[in-house]
This record gives C-alpha cells, structure tokens and sequence, in this order.
C-alpha cells in the first residue's frame, strides 16, 4: 500500500510523521520504504550508525519515471510512506496518482487561501487519476492547543477538500523536540511518551482503522465536529 504525505508549508510536520508512521509500521513486522521527494538529509543512515531499530529502507524520489519506480519496488514492500513534499511538482503529482491514502498535516494558525487553494487542486486533479485516493487532514498545533480560531480553520478547511475526513487526534508539536540522531518521537516512548502516545493514535487511524475510511466523507467529518465541538 502507499500512503503518501504532503502538506502546504515546508515545515517539518510532514517529514515527521512520514518518519514516524515508518517506524510504528515496520515495528509490526512490515517491510516498509521510507521515500521521498526532496533531499531527506542523512536520517537513516545516522540511524544506522546509531543502531536504532527498526532499520528503514529509505529511497530518493528521482525527477523521472516516479510512477515506474513505485511500480516497481510495490512487490518488495507491504508499504510505501512517500513524503511528497509541499510544492506542485511531477513527482508529487505522481505520487499523489498512485496512492491509497493522502495524509495532509495542517495547522490552524497558519492556513492562507492562496496555498490552501493550490493544495485543492492538486488533490483534486490525482482524483481523476485516482478515484479511490483518500484523504485524512491530521491537526496540528501548539502544546496549549487547539484554540477556537484554530478548530473553525481546520474544520473549514477539511470541507473545502472533496472526500476528506479529519482525524481525531491533534498532534502537539511533533516536531518541537530533537531526540538524538536518526531517531523520532517513537523512539522517545520513555521520555517523552504524550507525543509518542499522540503518534501512536495516528498510526491507529491511518493504519489499524483504514477500512473505516470507507464510510461516507461526510460521517468522518461529522465525527471530528463532535470530537473538536
């Protein structure tokens, strides 16, 4: 299966959860790939070095021949987590064509129109390609958060977006700590577990819960009102 990540702004929301969402997958006994879009640093190989378990293949999404490439390494793994990136590029949209599910980190306090209009369309149009992508907006915010101004312009900007959904969770400052070399929140259960817990509950959702996603957009959405209230 592949489940890509994107999200508006270049913050590290994104890359953090595709990292961690890795983890908790391949810690279940899945050969998981780790790709992404844009230069990733040296994350796994530190984690190497650092003999941190799970191991996580992780791969370059090149210029070309993205949708080859995925076609290709689909018999070596259970999952594929793609993080793709905030920007309108080829490969983002290839990725975006050819996933099961689209994971979209979103913070209240810093959606504007112009982007969050660009985000629409991209998700839109791999729709067409992809009729049966989904989409699960997470929330994300500060460790005090959310505020009221910051739930109405989540909730508003999920119902803007075709068929997506809003996961229960709220992710507090997932990417506010730095846990050593190559390692992530769920690597930190023992100092740090409210974010690991908080990560786990997403891993629930996109993963142990994802033939719930079937249910009608509108009953998904519906719930998220009644949890942010």
């Amino acid at each position: 299966m592949i489940i890509a990540i994107v999200n508006q702004h270049d913050n590290p929301d994104r890359t953090v959860i595709a990292r961690n969402l890795a983890v908790l997958r391949a810690r279940s006994g899945r050969r998981v790939c780790l790709m992404s879009t844009a230069r990733d640093g040296d994350w796994a190989t530190e984690r190497a070095d650092a003999a941190v378990r799970p191991w996580i293949d992780t791969r370059q999404v090149g210029s070309r021949a993205v949708k080859t490439r995925l076609a290709a390494l689909r018999p070596l793994f259970n999952d594929i987590l793609v993080d793709a990136g905030a920007r309108d590029t080829e490969q983002c949209c290839c990725v975006l064509a050819s996933a099961r599910l689209v994971v979209v980190p979103v913070r209240g306090s810093e959606i504007d129109l112009d982007r969050q209009y660009r985000l629409l369309a991209r998700l839109n149009a791999a729709r067409a390609f992809n009729p049966g992508m989904r989409v699960l907006f997470v929330a994300v915010c500060g460790a005090d958060g959310p505020c009221e101004e910051e739930r109405a312009a989540v909730l508003a900007h999920v119902a803007r977006v075709q068929d997506a959904s809003l996961a229960n969770v709220v992710l507090h400052r997932p990417a506010g700590h730095d846990y050593g070399p190559g390692r992530c929140v769920c690597d930190a259960e023992t100092c740090d577990p409210e974010a690991a817990g908080e990560m786990h509950a997403l891993y629930d959702e996109v993963y142990a819960t994802l033939p719930k996603l079937a249910l009608p957009p509108a009953a998904q959405l519906g719930a998220a009102h009644a949890l942010w209230g």
